[in-house]
């Protein structure tokens, strides 16, 4: 597939992309070349070295999937921001995106118009979860979460922190303070898997969660109709090849 075709985006369909950032870092100067004064300024706000890298590399891939999708040059891409933070284009432009970065991975959706949230988390398995379920779930959800095992609890929380976040995301919020008191599943459907099936023909269904990156957990939402999920990968040699 050559890269043209990766940015055909119909209306029915979301592209999914992700990047692995520590494989792009020797082309962190062009990376950099490509970001605004703002988004310099906010790289060199971070304490870590690292942590800059990964901003600017997937701020730089952001910047270059968009160029792809609305055929223009890179130097007139304009990014703004919405009232809780969230980057968009000027109202003119049709494409609607998010992006999310954690660890190592970034991952961006695209659609044509509708709003769209995406998030991806690193199954960290060190973490103390209980504290953090207790800010995450609804009081019914973290009785659930309370009586599942040890490791369908590790996969329960990430499940269900990315499909808010997704949520959250999509709907311009960003984060919220309170996640607990925003319930996505009944609780009568808490055990049953989030439906998730990355080569499932049929509709998808909100949230859309996903496992496309070993040891990470990744969820979508559209505030709009169900839409065709097409998955691409970044290469560090800027060309992309269908996810399957």
């Amino acid at each position: 597939m050559e890269s043209k075709d990766c940015f055909s985006l119909k209306f029915n369909e979301v592209h999914i992309w992700s990047a692995c950032l520590s494989e792009n870092e020797t082309s962190l100067p062009y990376f950099t070349s490509l970001l605004s004064q703002d988004e310099q300024e906010r790289a060199s706000h971070f304490k870590f070295s690292r942590d800059q890298k990964r901003y600017t590399i997937s701020r730089g891939i952001l910047r270059s999937l968009l160029a792809g999708y609305l055929r223009e040059p890179l130097q007139k891409i304009e990014i703004l921001y919405g009232l809780w933070g969230k980057p968009c284009l000027p109202e003119e432009k049709a494409l609607s995106f998010n992006l999310s970065h954690s660890g190592d991975y970034a991952l961006y959706a695209f659609t044509q118009g509708y709003e769209v949230g995406i998030d991806v988390e690193y199954i960290d398995v060190s973490l103390e979860l209980e504290d953090m379920a207790k800010s995450v779930f609804s009081t019914a959800e973290f009785s659930h979460w309370k009586a599942l095992n040890a490791q369908e609890k590790i996969h329960s929380f990430f499940k269900h922190w990315v499909s808010k976040e997704a949520f959250l995301k999509a709907s311009g919020k960003g984060c919220l303070e309170n996640r607990h008191a925003l319930t996505l599943t009944k609780t009568s459907d808490f055990k049953q898997e989030l439906k998730s099936d990355l080569r499932e023909e049929a509709k998808i269904i909100y949230p859309y969660c996903f496992e496309s990156i070993l040891g990470y957990a990744s969820a979508l939402f559209v505030e709009g109709p169900s839409l065709k999920p097409l998955h691409y990968i970044w290469e560090k040699d800027f060309s992309c090849r269908p996810f399957f």
